[in-house]
Protein backbone atom coordinates (compact mmCIF):
# COMPACT_ATOMS: atom_id res chain seq x y z
CA UNK A 1 0.00 0.00 0.00
CA UNK A 2 1.30 3.85 -0.77
CA UNK A 3 1.86 5.76 2.21
CA UNK A 4 -0.25 9.30 1.74
CA UNK A 5 1.68 12.21 1.55
CA UNK A 6 0.69 13.91 4.47
CA UNK A 7 2.50 11.37 6.35
CA UNK A 8 5.98 12.55 4.82
CA UNK A 9 8.35 14.13 6.32
CA UNK A 10 10.34 17.28 5.30
CA UNK A 11 12.80 15.10 3.51
CA UNK A 12 9.93 13.46 1.07
CA UNK A 13 10.36 15.94 -1.67
CA UNK A 14 7.15 15.95 -2.66
CA UNK A 15 5.80 18.78 -0.09
CA UNK A 16 5.01 21.32 -2.87
CA UNK A 17 2.60 19.00 -4.81
CA UNK A 18 -0.78 18.95 -4.06
CA UNK A 19 -1.27 16.38 -0.92
CA UNK A 20 -5.10 15.84 -1.95
CA UNK A 21 -4.52 14.97 -5.94
CA UNK A 22 -1.49 12.66 -5.04
CA UNK A 23 -3.76 11.32 -2.53
CA UNK A 24 -6.83 10.27 -4.88
CA UNK A 25 -4.56 9.04 -7.52
CA UNK A 26 -2.20 6.61 -4.52
CA UNK A 27 -5.69 5.40 -3.36
CA UNK A 28 -7.00 4.42 -7.34
CA UNK A 29 -3.99 2.28 -7.59
CA UNK A 30 -4.26 1.14 -4.39
CA UNK A 31 -8.01 -0.51 -4.71
CA UNK A 32 -6.58 -2.32 -7.95
CA UNK A 33 -7.19 -6.13 -7.10
CA UNK A 34 -5.65 -8.85 -9.31
CA UNK A 35 -8.91 -10.69 -10.77
CA UNK A 36 -8.63 -14.24 -10.24
CA UNK A 37 -8.84 -14.98 -14.65
CA UNK A 38 -5.38 -12.45 -15.40
CA UNK A 39 -6.00 -8.37 -15.71
CA UNK A 40 -6.42 -6.11 -13.06
CA UNK A 41 -9.55 -4.13 -12.10
CA UNK A 42 -8.86 -0.54 -13.75
CA UNK A 43 -7.15 1.37 -16.25
CA UNK A 44 -4.33 -1.29 -16.44
CA UNK A 45 -3.84 -3.55 -19.54
CA UNK A 46 -4.95 -6.58 -18.70
CA UNK A 47 -2.00 -9.30 -18.10
CA UNK A 48 -1.24 -11.16 -20.93
CA UNK A 49 -3.52 -15.23 -20.40
CA UNK A 50 -0.50 -16.94 -22.15
CA UNK A 51 2.04 -16.51 -19.48
CA UNK A 52 1.45 -18.99 -16.88
CA UNK A 53 1.69 -21.66 -19.74
CA UNK A 54 4.35 -19.99 -21.15
CA UNK A 55 6.14 -20.17 -17.51
CA UNK A 56 4.76 -23.80 -17.32
CA UNK A 57 6.69 -24.76 -20.68
CA UNK A 58 9.99 -23.01 -19.43
CA UNK A 59 9.87 -24.82 -16.19
CA UNK A 60 8.75 -28.68 -18.04
CA UNK A 61 12.02 -27.65 -21.29
CA UNK A 62 14.03 -30.25 -21.88
CA UNK A 63 17.25 -28.41 -21.50
CA UNK A 64 19.70 -31.59 -23.14
CA UNK A 65 17.38 -32.17 -26.21
CA UNK A 66 17.01 -28.28 -26.07
CA UNK A 67 21.10 -28.64 -27.47
CA UNK A 68 20.91 -31.52 -29.42
CA UNK A 69 18.89 -29.38 -31.76
CA UNK A 70 20.96 -26.53 -31.86
CA UNK A 71 23.71 -28.36 -32.55
CA UNK A 72 22.32 -30.37 -35.66
CA UNK A 73 20.73 -26.57 -36.59
CA UNK A 74 24.00 -24.88 -36.68
CA UNK A 75 27.13 -27.46 -36.95
CA UNK A 76 29.53 -24.61 -37.32
CA UNK A 77 28.04 -22.28 -34.45
CA UNK A 78 28.07 -25.49 -32.13
CA UNK A 79 31.68 -26.41 -32.65
CA UNK A 80 32.77 -22.85 -32.65
CA UNK A 81 30.98 -22.78 -29.56
CA UNK A 82 33.04 -25.72 -28.17
CA UNK A 83 36.23 -24.50 -29.31
CA UNK A 84 35.65 -21.14 -27.48
CA UNK A 85 34.58 -22.92 -23.97
CA UNK A 86 37.62 -25.17 -24.26
CA UNK A 87 40.25 -22.29 -24.94
CA UNK A 88 38.35 -20.38 -21.77
CA UNK A 89 38.70 -23.81 -19.71
CA UNK A 90 42.28 -23.94 -20.71
CA UNK A 91 43.08 -20.41 -19.69
CA UNK A 92 41.20 -20.58 -16.77
CA UNK A 93 43.40 -23.24 -16.10
CA UNK A 94 46.81 -21.50 -16.68
CA UNK A 95 45.58 -19.06 -15.01
CA UNK A 96 45.19 -20.94 -11.54
CA UNK A 97 48.58 -22.47 -12.41
CA UNK A 98 50.26 -19.61 -12.25
CA UNK A 99 48.55 -17.76 -9.28
CA UNK A 100 51.03 -20.02 -7.03
CA UNK A 101 53.97 -19.44 -8.73
CA UNK A 102 54.31 -15.60 -8.07
CA UNK A 103 56.81 -15.33 -5.11
CA UNK A 104 59.13 -17.80 -7.51
CA UNK A 105 58.87 -15.62 -10.26
CA UNK A 106 60.43 -12.78 -8.98
CA UNK A 107 64.06 -14.35 -8.08
CA UNK A 108 64.21 -15.57 -11.70
CA UNK A 109 63.84 -12.45 -13.49
CA UNK A 110 67.10 -10.78 -12.02
CA UNK A 111 70.55 -11.72 -14.61
CA UNK A 112 73.87 -11.52 -12.84
CA UNK A 113 75.69 -8.93 -15.32
CA UNK A 114 78.69 -10.88 -17.01
CA UNK A 115 82.28 -9.60 -15.27
CA UNK A 116 83.87 -6.78 -17.22
CA UNK A 117 86.62 -8.69 -18.67
CA UNK A 118 83.65 -10.94 -20.58
CA UNK A 119 82.04 -7.69 -21.98
CA UNK A 120 85.23 -6.68 -23.26
CA UNK A 121 86.11 -9.52 -24.82
CA UNK A 122 83.05 -10.31 -26.57
CA UNK A 123 83.65 -6.81 -28.09
CA UNK A 124 87.31 -7.66 -29.24
CA UNK A 125 86.11 -10.16 -31.04
CA UNK A 126 84.48 -8.50 -33.76
CA UNK A 127 87.83 -6.88 -34.29
CA UNK A 128 89.84 -10.18 -34.01
CA UNK A 129 87.50 -11.75 -36.74
CA UNK A 130 87.49 -9.52 -38.91
CA UNK A 131 91.47 -8.95 -38.87
CA UNK A 132 91.38 -13.06 -39.20
CA UNK A 133 89.43 -12.77 -42.10
CA UNK A 134 90.74 -10.26 -43.98
CA UNK A 135 94.58 -11.76 -43.09
CA UNK A 136 93.20 -15.39 -44.39
CA UNK A 137 91.74 -13.51 -47.51
CA UNK A 138 93.69 -11.24 -48.66
CA UNK A 139 96.92 -13.11 -48.70
CA UNK A 140 98.86 -14.60 -51.87
CA UNK A 141 97.99 -17.95 -51.40
CA UNK A 142 94.70 -17.41 -51.39
CA UNK A 143 94.89 -15.41 -54.73
CA UNK A 144 96.73 -18.28 -56.12
CA UNK A 145 93.63 -20.65 -54.99
CA UNK A 146 91.25 -18.23 -56.47
CA UNK A 147 92.72 -17.40 -59.86
CA UNK A 148 93.75 -20.94 -60.52
CA UNK A 149 90.13 -22.06 -60.28
CA UNK A 150 88.33 -18.78 -61.74
CA UNK A 151 91.14 -17.30 -64.34
CA UNK A 152 88.71 -14.43 -65.00
CA UNK A 153 89.88 -12.75 -61.61
CA UNK A 154 93.39 -13.00 -62.42
CA UNK A 155 94.99 -9.61 -63.18
CA UNK A 156 97.62 -10.77 -65.84
CA UNK A 157 99.28 -14.36 -66.37
CA UNK A 158 102.64 -13.71 -64.69
CA UNK A 159 101.49 -12.69 -61.39
CA UNK A 160 98.30 -14.19 -59.09
CA UNK A 161 97.06 -10.59 -58.12
CA UNK A 162 93.28 -10.02 -58.66
CA UNK A 163 91.13 -7.64 -60.57
CA UNK A 164 88.58 -5.59 -59.03
CA UNK A 165 86.12 -7.77 -59.13
CA UNK A 166 88.36 -10.89 -57.29
CA UNK A 167 88.66 -7.59 -54.64
CA UNK A 168 85.00 -7.32 -54.03
CA UNK A 169 84.52 -11.28 -54.37
CA UNK A 170 87.07 -11.02 -51.57
CA UNK A 171 85.32 -8.44 -49.48
CA UNK A 172 82.32 -9.96 -49.45
CA UNK A 173 83.46 -13.26 -48.47
CA UNK A 174 85.25 -11.24 -45.60
CA UNK A 175 81.98 -9.66 -44.45
CA UNK A 176 80.17 -13.14 -44.69
CA UNK A 177 82.30 -15.24 -42.62
CA UNK A 178 82.96 -12.70 -40.41
CA UNK A 179 79.30 -11.81 -39.80
CA UNK A 180 79.06 -15.61 -39.38
CA UNK A 181 81.71 -15.87 -36.72
CA UNK A 182 80.69 -12.69 -34.53
CA UNK A 183 76.63 -14.11 -34.61
CA UNK A 184 77.61 -17.33 -33.45
CA UNK A 185 81.04 -17.14 -31.66
CA UNK A 186 80.53 -16.04 -28.02
CA UNK A 187 82.59 -15.81 -24.79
Amino acid sequence: MSTPLDQLDGDGGMMDADPEMANSILSQFNEMNVSPEGGYHGDLPPINPEIPMMEHDMEQRNMNRELENMRYLNPVAHIEAQKQAAAAEAAYYQQQQYEGDGDEDVDDDYVEPPPLWKKVLNEMRIVVFVMIMVLFLFNATFNKLLTTYVPYLRLNLYTYETTTLGTVLKALLVGVLSYALIRFVRF
